[in-house]
């Protein structure tokens, strides 16, 4: 993927200094933008002392984020992320003995942006870096039910019951190469190869997040 990407800014230079004419550009200091994205990360696998290990499959997901420009170059702001990809975990308990499963993986990643285009026209590169959390559930008890009861005005008196799971929210950095292309009445296309590192708590090593990240943005 970080190949991919490389190559594209390659193919693309020979293009820039066409596309700075197009549609009489119009600085942006001081103006907003949000924006709709749809993600795609790569597999990764983790593994622990012991033989514990956890594999994460690839997956799609979903993401928001609000901008501001500082100058016609320079924007701030943050956006969050919707995943669910599938997995599978190998755990090794205190007596050496194994437990498998799979199970589908619910991760939000929420992340302050900075972003700096290299060129004010409708075509440019860009460079990015962020930092924020990620929550993941893996949607696996961690215990028995919690089981609450109470008069309900239509039902009467009813009882239910919810089982906490395993999660854990982490500090993340990182950072993006992308490409962002700016159409006549200010919509926007934005492509970027997309890496942050999970500062994770344990023994294992920390995971890295890679994706692929393809966005529409408004401009007002």
């Amino acid at each position: 993927m970080r190949v991919a990407l490389v190559f594209v800014l390659i193919l693309a230079a020979p293009g820039l200094g066409l596309a700075q004419g197009y549609g009489g550009y119009a600085g942006k200091a001081g103006s907003w933008e949000w924006s709709i994205a749809g993600l795609y990360q790569d597999a990764e696998e983790v593994s622990a002392g012991g033989g514990s290990r956890v594999a994460v499959d690839e997956g799609f997901g979903l993401g928001i984020g609000m901008g501001y420009y500082l100058t016609d170059r320079l924007v701030v702001g943050a956006d969050i992320e919707w995943l669910a990809p599938d997995y599978s975990a190998t755990l090794i308990d205190d007596n050496g003995d194994a437990s498998q499963f799979d199970h589908e993986l619910t991760q939000i990643n929420f992340r302050f942006k900075g972003a700096f285009y290299f060129l004010e026209g409708p075509f440019s590169p860009y460079a990015e870096l962020g930092a924020g959390w990620t929550y993941v559930d893996s949607n696996v008890a961690d215990g028995p039910p919690i089981v609450g009861c109470w008069w309900h005005p239509w039902f009467g008196y009813i009882c239910d019951g919810y089982y906490e799971t395993f999660n854990e929210t982490s500090f993340t950095y990182g950072g993006a190469l992308g490409l962002r292309y700016r159409f006549q009445r200010g919509t926007v296309l934005r492509l970027s190869y997309n890496n942050y590192e999970v500062d994770g708590s344990g023994d294992a090593p920390d995971p890295t997040l890679n994706a692929a990240r393809l966005e529409i943005v408004w401009e007002f």
